[in-house]
């Protein structure tokens, strides 16, 4: 019987999984909710439920599933395959993850952090398919990312390497979630961009009426000056932060994803002129700055990747 793998992608709203082939083949996908209110056990349950219903469908197909990968939000230790912290499972603290869907499974289950699976997926079917050394940030309404070298997840001596929404732009920045000031997060987020705007029509009296990113979006495809100002701001954050990734590690390439990618014709240009101005100038060059191919996708076909990569280290 040919061998399969399903991959998950565990989200706060959705649950996305995927029953691949070794060789990339998406035989079929689900989105379902996650449930993530219900409390640990019942995701847990949907979890099993759902990858089960994808067994059922591989066996139909003629194919044995060898394997499970999962990509999960918040601090992973991988290796162990244990949730410390997620934001958006308040109550996964220390969750062993991978021995309660084990359990009931019966095959083996191997968890990631959800931005480095996404990486992962567009490194092996994506934006950069065929490209060792690339970066993937998740621009939504923070800044993931993650990191993938000789075709595999740098992880860092903890888990937790990939955290490049947490790079300080500006020194005395806004205040961060995380504790720290003036993250990229703070800037080139959807959040970012809503405050900057915010921020703005402050300095001309104007009142914000509560607009969403999108909103701003729609401005400055418009001509809104000040909506136009506003996303070239970001775009000069995010070169600052590609700046500093592509110096120290010196990626074939860099791929954006996230919501705020469906604004790239407004931010691009002065992200490059950013990077022209701070990063050493042959690395910049050789990098290239792509928007993500597999949108929702990716991350499922990174944790499916995940559980090829691990079964094949066995």
């Amino acid at each position: 019987m040919a061998r399969a793998v399903i991959g998950v992608d565990l989200g706060g709203t959705n649950l996305r999984t995927a029953l691949l082939g070794p060789e990339g083949i998406l035989f079929d996908k689900k989105k379902e909710d996650s449930h993530a209110a219900g409390g640990y056990e019942q995701v847990i349950r949907k979890l099993v439920d759902s990858i089960n219903r994808q067994r059922k469908n591989a066996e139909q197909r003629g194919l044995a599933v060898a394997a499970v990968g999962v990509g999960a939000p918040g601090v992973i230790h991988a290796h162990r395959g244990i949730v410390v912290k997620s934001p958006n499972f308040p109550d996964w603290n220390n969750l062993p993850l991978k021995e309660e869907l084990e359990r009931p499974l019966g095959i083996p289950v191997f968890v990631e952090n959800d931005a480095n699976a996404a990486a992962l997926g567009e490194q092996w079917l994506g934006a950069a398919k065929g490209i060792n050394s690339m970066i993937l940030l998740t621009l939504g309404t923070g800044v993931g990312g993650g990191i993938v070298l000789d075709g595999r997840i740098w992880q860092g001596a903890d888990g937790m390497a990939g955290e490049v929404g947490h790079m300080t732009i500006f020194p005395e920045g806004r205040q961060c979630g995380c504790g720290n000031r003036g993250c990229l997060e703070m800037y080139a987020s959807s959040r970012g961009i809503v405050l900057t705007y915010q921020e703005r029509l402050a300095e001309t009296g104007a009142a914000s009426a509560g607009l969403t990113s999108e909103q701003i979006y729609e401005r400055a495809r418009s001509g809104d000056t000040v909506a136009c100002d506003v996303m070239s701001r970001m775009g000069r954050s995010l070169g600052i932060g590609i700046a500093n990734l592509i110096n120290i590690f010196n990626p074939e390439m860099i791929v954006i994803g996230g919501g705020v990618k469906d604004a790239w014709q407004l931010f691009i240009a002065a992200a490059r002129e950013e990077i022209a101005k701070r990063a050493f100038a042959f690395p910049a060059e050789r990098a290239q700055i792509v928007p993500s191919a597999l949108g929702d996708d990716a991350g499922m076909i990174g944790a499916a990747a995940i559980a090829l990569q691990r079964t094949a280290q066995a």
